[in-house]
């Protein structure tokens, strides 16, 4: 909603609805204009134009007042009149909802974005029942044989009546003698003799009927057969031209065991679709002629299972069927009832309307979350060829096959001193680096015609298998003209670097130098680490020791090697990932049990300038189960503030985690964590690499799902590549590009043989379509909200933001979601929208507000020692602003903002293997991190609350003399309160919930101590005062006051200044 100020008075203006999707309709354009036609969506009162080709909506325009479209129809393209530009297309289209219909003519500029208008030409007057169909058909009063001539309107009671546009009258209108109410119609034919009408009625069966003139012999025989009074058919028929229609029953098609909810007609007429309640779509074939029989129903047709849950939506165009669900899937089918392709991509209740555009192979997918999902299937599905088709044919993707040289030389079963693939590391999209169980190590030239170049680099020794590689890459500075700096690690223990040449025709080894890293079988993993450049080098036993190696004195032909130190971890259990801060001079590195491990990484070491050589360093901090017991696959470091770095982690829990680490008081504090639910295992998370292009700017997860690699976009929760592979245990390598829904490689060893899916369009020749038109939104219905001020963010003044019309939305759902929304002036008003995280168990959010204002209490009032020896307001601390949200199971989390300018390192879109590219960058989007929960404490439904009900004095004071023990309690509540696991449940838990939240900041002046008291009401009619105490995270009830005669719903404070020695001292009462 905008806001804005005119003659000096406040006006309140609608702004774009952000809600379901409901009706979704293509516009073709001409041929010259795009290749790609326009779609039109309807959400709320409004309709919205999307180009396809951009990716972008066009316009939005308010066509009806308080009413949905249920439905949009497009006649095709009408000339412009005499003296318009002849590169103006018009269009005819109908829009309906409710009882409304209404008739606009749509123009479209070609050549300019974003130069389309609507024009309002008839508004029918409203129906007596809700209309369910509209369609343009030819001929009119007039005699006029134009389509768009005459409108065909299906209501809910059976009927359909013929309007003249021409003359914007009722020239006919026919109902069909079963007068049933129906859930659904559908109407077929572009004429009035060939009309053909399918109704889905509440009794679970499709009736077909026609629209014939009333003297025909069939229709009255017919009628007498099915003793249908003739005396009342049809006391209001209108005769055009001359003649009485009526309704001429065709046939019964029965066989659903639930509502009927959407139908759809093949295009030559001789098919229908339907979908129900069942959760089946079933396909009939419909002959035109009528059907005389007593019988029930016609025999049942195709039935298609697979949903699970009702289905919502279909469509069929030639030997193709789409069908959309509750269940979040659109699953395609053929005429032979196989299954050929799933997706889900949209959240919560459903897929509400899907649509498919034979020409572009385009399929587009509309739910109740908000989202517009396009999709382009591979193009001889519509042509009905059997099977999933090659992804080259749709994602110009080019598939190699390839064994390594050597392996023709060996014959026979296959056993541990074979020769075979041991590693894949992929350098760029065209270079591919192979280690074998001979010591092989290949350069592989990937050919645009598909074909594979092999290059031998170095063989280490006869018959030592090469156990683990890592790479080092452009564009880190080289020397030399090394373009690939390869690290292997055999299984006598040594380790050995070869520098790679770019030549013109085949690379050439520029050095190879090999060293003694450890035991025989006790080397296991080499490791670059890119914010030290090719310089140093980490190699990985098994009990958890790593050493760093210095490489000096580079030429074409030596390289210095020399133990620097070794980092010995307290787990004991072997590193499989790391980054490093040099500025920070912090070292973060993963186990395979889901450890992360911190050690102290000292500039002095690095460069040689300490005096003891070979130094043993022990761990600064550590975090145990960041994933459980699962392995920790990809570390990321950045830099949040001068004594503040933020660590991220996936790992094989399907997880990203995020952790904060301050450098001066050596506290490691877990923040939040996301989980990717279509990945069973994250290898890396590739951010923003502030591309002009505005595709890349998602944020993409690559890893596994079961047997398959995928790529999934978080941003808008899409799935941009999936390949079967066999999955995560055979060895395999990928690389993403800036845009990875048009740029991905990714290779696998299957039965010897190297397979290798390589997708990479030239920026040149980029043409790729938006997967996500529109933003997504809550799948569930949503309870709270509440604005979040841009004036919280530092440098930001809060009137320039309120007159600005941008806003951010902070909103909690029914599935316990909790997202932030921001609303700006324009033709898209709602530009993003992020998921923050979800309440434990995924309980309900019932209320939800932003707290940002503090309170200064001074020290002499408190008796607190004033560490600062000031007492002051502090203005140079930074004010946390926090979002409180409260819900079913008496669930309260706290969310912290993260808006300031955040300088990180990290991961560019250029990804190889489970190592990434850095990239220093900024970023300051306003966002929310998960802070803290508190649920209630285990015990007996008969008690509600503990027994210690008095209220807490000294609060302050007893959390500032815990302040120096507070390292090890930022997780943890004093009194075990918190709990963070949700799959835990009481035997004696109830079913309370909060119904409504208020909070404010209290701060002691000298003190680092900021607390959060919260004011929360509950269903069984009480109210609770508790408080978080900053930065500990911990929980404390204050007081309760109950019983009330009723629970609250809505909570509000007050802060008055009070009479006290400081003017800066304020009281807060809450009511």
């Amino acid at each position: 909603m905008a806001v804005e100020k005119k003659r000096g008075s406040w006006q309140l203006q609608s702004g774009q609805y952000l809600g379901e999707i409901s009706a979704l309709c293509f516009l073709h354009l001409p041929s010259s204009f795009s290749s790609f036609p326009y779609l039109i969506a309807g959400s709320g009162s409004q309709i919205m134009v999307y180009d396809l080709e951009v990716g972008r909506m066009v316009r939005s325009f308010d066509v009806f007042q308080g009413i949905r479209v249920h439905g949009i129809v497009c006649c095709s393209s009408t000339d412009c009149a005499e003296g318009t530009l002849p590169s103006v297309v018009a269009f005819n289209i109908v829009v309906f909802g409710e009882r409304r219909v209404k008739m606009f003519s749509m123009q479209v500029a070609m050549g300019q974005l974003g130069s389309v208008s609507l024009t309002l030409l008839q508004s029918l007057p409203k129906f007596a029942n809700w209309v369910l169909d509209v369609s343009f058909l030819k001929g009119s009063a007039s005699g006029s044989n134009e389509e768009g001539d005459c409108l065909a309107i299906g209501c809910s009671d059976n009927s359909v009546q013929l309007w003249d546009v021409t003359t914007s009258t009722v020239v006919l209108e026919v109902q069909h003698p079963e007068k049933t109410l129906l859930y659904s119609m559908r109407l077929w034919g572009d004429n009035l003799q060939a009309l053909r009408v399918a109704s889905g009625t509440i009794y679970n069966e499709i009736i077909v009927w026609k629209v014939v003139p009333q003297y025909d012999a069939s229709s009255l025989a017919s009628q007498v057969e099915d003793h249908i009074d003739q005396s009342n058919l049809f006391p209001n028929c209108v005769q055009p031209h001359g003649c009485q229609y009526e309704a001429n029953h065709m046939c019964k098609l029965s066989g659903h065991e639930g509502s009927i909810f959407r139908i759809a007609w093949s295009f030559d007429g001789s098919k229908l679709v339907s979908v129900s309640d069942d959760r089946s779509a079933r396909v009939w074939e419909v002959s035109s002629e009528t059907k005389h029989s007593e019988k029930l129903g016609e025999p049942i047709g195709l039935v298609l299972f697979g949903h699970n849950a009702r289905v919502w939506d279909c469509c069929i165009f030639g030997s193709l069927i789409v069908t959309a669900g509750e269940d979040c899937t659109c699953r395609v089918w053929g005429l032979d009832g196989k299954h050929l392709q799933m997706i889900k991509e949209h959240t919560g209740r459903g897929i509400w309307r899907c649509l498919y555009d034979p020409n572009s192979s385009l399929l587009i997918t509309a739910g109740f979350d908000s989202a517009i999902k396009v999709h382009q299937l591979p193009a001889s599905l519509s042509w009905g060829l059997e099977g999933l088709v090659e992804t080259k044919e749709i994602d110009r993707t080019i598939a190699y096959t390839t064994h390594i040289p050597t392996l023709s030389e060996h014959s026979g079963p296959m056993d541990s001193k074979s020769e075979y693939v041991r590693c894949l590391h992929f350098a760029r999209e065209d270079t591919l680096y192979v280690s074998t169980n001979h010591g092989y190590l290949y350069h592989a030239k990937l050919l645009d015609n598909g074909e594979v170049e092999w290059t031998l680099l170095v063989r280490l020794s006869e018959e030592v298998p090469i156990v683990c590689m890592d790479l080092l890459s452009e564009p880190f500075e080289l020397c030399c003209s090394v373009e690939d700096w390869v690290a292997v690690g055999d299984g006598k223990g040594n380790m050995t670097v070869v520098g790679v040449i770019r030549d013109a025709c085949t690379p050439k080894l520029g050095f190879a130098r090999t060293w003694s890293a450890g035991m025989e079988r006790q080397l296991l993993g080499t490791h670059w680490c890119k914010s030290l450049g090719y310089g140093y080098i980490f190699s990985a036993d098994p009990r958890g020791t790593l050493k760093l190696w210095r490489l000096s004195n580079h030429s074409a032909m030596s390289c210095n090697v020399s133990l620097v130190a070794e980092f010995t971890s307290s787990f004991g259990i072997r590193i499989m990932c790391l980054d490093a801060s040099l500025d920070e001079e912090v070292l973060v590195c993963g186990d395979i049990r889901g450890n992360l491990v911190l050690f102290p990484l000292r500039k002095g070491v690095l460069q040689g300038t300490e005096v003891a050589s070979n130094v043993k360093i022990s761990p600064s901090n550590y975090f145990k189960g960041a994933h459980g017991i699962s392995s920790v696959s990809s570390v990321s470091v950045g830099r949040l503030s001068s004594s503040q770095i933020e660590i991220r982690s996936t790992g094989a829990d399907g997880c990203i985690c995020y952790l904060e680490y301050e450098t001066d008081r050596k506290t490691l504090d877990f923040t939040g964590m996301k989980q990717v639910k279509e990945l069973s295992l994250i290898q890396s998370v590739s951010t923003d690499n502030s591309s002009v292009s505005e595709l890349s700017s998602c944020h993409c997860a690559a890893g596994f799902a079961s047997v398959d690699f995928i790529i999934w976009n978080l941003m808008t929760e899409t799935k941009v590549v999936r390949i079967p592979c066999g999955g995560w245990r055979r060895p395999h390598s990928y690389y993403l590009g800036d845009i990875p829904e048009i740029k991905n490689c990714f290779a696998y060893v299957k039965d010897e043989i190297i397979n290798i899916h390589r997708q990479w369009v030239l920026d040149s020749e980029r043409k790729i379509l938006s997967r996500n038109l529109h933003i997504q939104f809550h799948g569930r219905e949503m309870h709270s909200i509440c604005f979040v001020s841009e004036g919280f963010q530092p440098g930001v003044s809060g009137k320039h933001s309120l007159f600005s019309g941008s806003s951010w939305i902070a909103t909690g759902c029914e599935d316990g979601s909790v997202r932030l929304t921001r609303y700006m002036p324009g033709v898209e008003n709602w530009s993003a929208s992020k998921l923050l995280g979800e309440h434990v168990g995924g309980s309900a959010v019932r209320s939800i507000c932003c707290v940002s204002k503090i309170s200064i209490v001074p020290s002499d009032v408190t008796n607190i020692p004033d560490t600062n020896g000031q007492n002051a307001v502090m203005e140079n601390i930074e004010t946390p602003v926090l979002l409180i949200s409260v819900g079913a199971k008496r669930v309260l989390t706290s969310w912290l903002l993260r808006s300031r300018k955040v300088d990180k390192k990290e991961e560019q879109h250029n990804i190889t293997g489970n190592s990434n590219k850095v990239l220093l960058q900024e970023s300051c989007s306003m966002s929310f991190q998960w802070l803290s929960t508190d649920m209630p404490a285990k015990y007996s439904s008969a008690h509600k609350f503990p027994e210690n009900k008095e209220k807490k004095a000294g609060l302050a004071a007893n959390v500032s003399s815990a302040e120096a023990d507070g390292r090890s309690m930022s997780l943890s509540s004093e009194n075990g309160k918190m709990e963070l696991k949700s799959g835990i449940k009481d035997k004696y838990e109830d079913d309370w919930r909060y119904l409504a939240v208020t909070a404010f900041l209290v701060k002691c002046a000298g003190s680092r101590i900021t607390i959060c008291f919260i004011v929360i009401a509950c269903s069984d009619a009480t109210l609770a005062l508790r408080a978080l105490v900053l930065p500990y995270r911990l929980w404390f009830d204050v007081a309760i006051l109950f019983p009330l005669s009723s629970p609250v719903l809505a909570l509000q404070h007050v802060i008055l200044p009070t009479c006290l020695p400081s003017e800066d001292w304020k009281f807060v009462y809450s009511h």
